[in-house]
């Protein structure tokens, strides 16, 4: 070192001092005794930080399971499931003061709805105009079809060449025979009461003859039998019959059935007949009346009188008067009146069963049953016992 630096020399004499960390030689006494204790030093601080993070972590999981058990511990408990309070309701209110939401309303729609219907007729040539054109006009979009690769249109053959449907029916059996008035059966009656059209009301006749049972073999309805119906009256112009429905009939020994058939002619047409009284006077007598007057009022006038405006004015009054008669009379209908004992027929109109009311039992003998079912006596009415 040079006389400049003046700390030279005193750096020289400690570098003198210390063993190099190399370890070349032989190390001092003391130079050990720090190294040894700067080793325990770093043991020591090694092992207190470790024992301290130990020490952090223990507490660390102590206080994290703790929290859970408080958290547990303060958990509100479930409140009792309670019953819904009943509360007193006032009755709805009637319907009337219910006031609805409807949705809003088509004033077209409502005018549609109430708009009157007019029906008009067309002339033929018209019609049959339009419909060669409707024809056309679907001949033509029938075309269009074809070309837009629609399917092809009816096929006359294809429909000729398909048959008509017709479902079948099935056969059965009429129940016991000898207790049933079949349908179609004519009864004969004579009439009790008249009868005329001018008011509805009820008729009634008697069973002229024993009805017997669909096979003949069972007197049902004896002779004597009553039977009550209804006429409705009005009698159209320019017909001749009048429609009576019996209703009921009622034997001698109190059995009554329901008919519900309407009464026929001895040839079995349908309605009543009787006298025809077309009130032609009624119609139009009051009319001929004022036509004569105002006839001979014009007569009287051109020979007798050279008042003509006075004259020709009650005439047309004479002629306006019968113009009115002749309207209020003219829709008189036609009356028919039958007179009491004449005899018609009743249709019967549906299958009337007896059984209900009716049983047969056997009053001959053996063998008289064994010859009547081999044909070999003739088979005679059976009358109920």
């Amino acid at each position: 070192m040079t006389p400049d630096m003046p700390h030279a020399s005193a750096l020289d004499g400690m570098d003198r001092t210390i063993t190099p960390v190399t370890g070349i030689g032989q190390a001092r006494p003391g130079t050990a005794r720090k190294v040894v204790g700067t080793v325990a030093l770093v043991t020591l601080c090694g092992g207190l930080l470790w024992a301290s993070w130990k020490r952090e972590s223990v507490p660390a999981q102590a206080r994290t399971t703790p929290t859970i058990a408080v958290n547990g511990t303060f958990e509100r408990p479930r409140e009792p499931p309670t019953e819904p309070v009943q509360t007193a309701a006032l009755p709805p209110p009637p319907p009337q003061h219910q006031r609805l939401d409807r949705p809003p309303s088509d004033d077209l729609l409502e005018s549609s709805r109430r708009a009157p219907v007019l029906v008009y007729n067309r002339p033929p040539q018209a019609r049959t105009g339009m419909r060669s054109g409707e024809d056309a006009g679907s001949d033509g979009a029938r075309g269009i079809a074809l070309g837009d690769g629609l399917p092809e249109p009816r096929n006359e053959l294809n429909d000729r060449l398909r048959p008509t449907v017709i479902d079948g029916v099935r056969a059965t059996r009429l129940p016991d025979r000898n207790l049933l008035v079949a349908q179609g059966t004519a009864i004969p009656c004579t009439l009790e009461t008249a009868m005329s059209s001018d008011v509805a009301g009820f008729v009634s006749c008697v069973i002229s003859r024993d009805v017997l049972s669909d096979n003949g073999h069972v007197v049902l309805m004896e002779k004597g039998t009553q039977v009550v119906g209804e006429y409705r009256g009005g009698v159209r112009r320019g017909a001749s019959r009048m429609f009576v429905l019996w209703s009921r009939a009622k034997t001698p020994t109190g059995v009554v059935v329901t008919l519900a058939s309407p009464a026929t002619d001895a040839l079995g047409r349908a309605g009543v007949d009787g006298e025809i009284d077309n009130h032609f006077m009624e119609r139009f007598g009051g009319a001929l009346l004022l036509s004569v007057v105002g006839d001979a009022g014009q007569f009287a006038g051109q020979h007798l009188s050279d008042g003509g405006l006075q004259i020709n004015t009650v005439q047309r009054g004479g002629q306006s008067a019968a113009a009115i008669a002749t309207e209020n009379s003219i829709n008189i209908p036609p009356t028919l009146t039958k007179n009491q004992g004449e005899p018609l027929s009743i249709f019967v109109a549906r299958d009337l069963d007896f059984s209900s009311v009716y049983g047969l039992r056997l009053t001959g003998s053996r063998t008289d049953a064994l010859d009547r079912a081999a044909g070999l006596r003739p088979r005679g009415p059976v009358f109920k016992p």
